[in-house]
């Protein structure tokens, strides 16, 4: 009988991420799966294009996995900007290189936000949830992220 090895946890390769010439995307399947709401693409905003409710406060980890999960929406990820704590830094630091360039906030971006650019200027900003807020409250602040404006509502008519 012959049998596959068992890898720990999730049955799968266990290696790490590989970049391709490109820079790797489309990455694989996400590992997870990416606690994101976004808003409709038809619905107009000032405030923020949805909301990304992260596992843990080392928002590196899970990047292949956003990045994935927005690639309908963006197309391929060329810039990502955000107000990094140290702990993405140093991951940062260690992972191999993918094609996508990690910048400090822009002067008006809300800490509490990550700007996810695709080609041509595209931009998604997202609000993010804090990794250790109560889930009840967490799906609050997701839906209130993304439900339209009323004066936008008057726009569709």
């Amino acid at each position: 009988m012959t049998s596959s090895a068992r890898r720990p946890f999730t049955n799968r390769d266990l290696r790490r991420f590989q970049a391709t010439a490109d820079g790797g995307q489309p990455f694989d399947v996400p590992t997870r799966t990416v606690r994101l709401l976004l808003r409709d693409p038809d619905d107009h905003s000032t405030g923020v294009d949805g909301a990304w409710w992260p596992r843990g406060g080392n928002l590196t980890v899970e990047l292949h996995d956003l990045v994935c999960a927005l690639t309908h929406r963006l197309g391929r990820t060329e810039r990502i900007a955000l107000d990094w704590n140290a702990l993405s830094i140093s991951q940062r630091s260690i992972d191999p290189p993918d094609g996508i360039d990690l910048v400090g906030p822009a002067p008006d971006q809300p800490r509490n936000q990550i700007h996810v650019f695709g080609r041509h200027g595209t931009c998604l900003r997202l609000l993010i949830i804090e990794p250790m807020l109560d889930a009840d409250r967490a799906y609050e602040d997701m839906h209130e992220s993304v439900t339209p404006e009323p004066n936008s509502l008057e726009h569709h008519r």
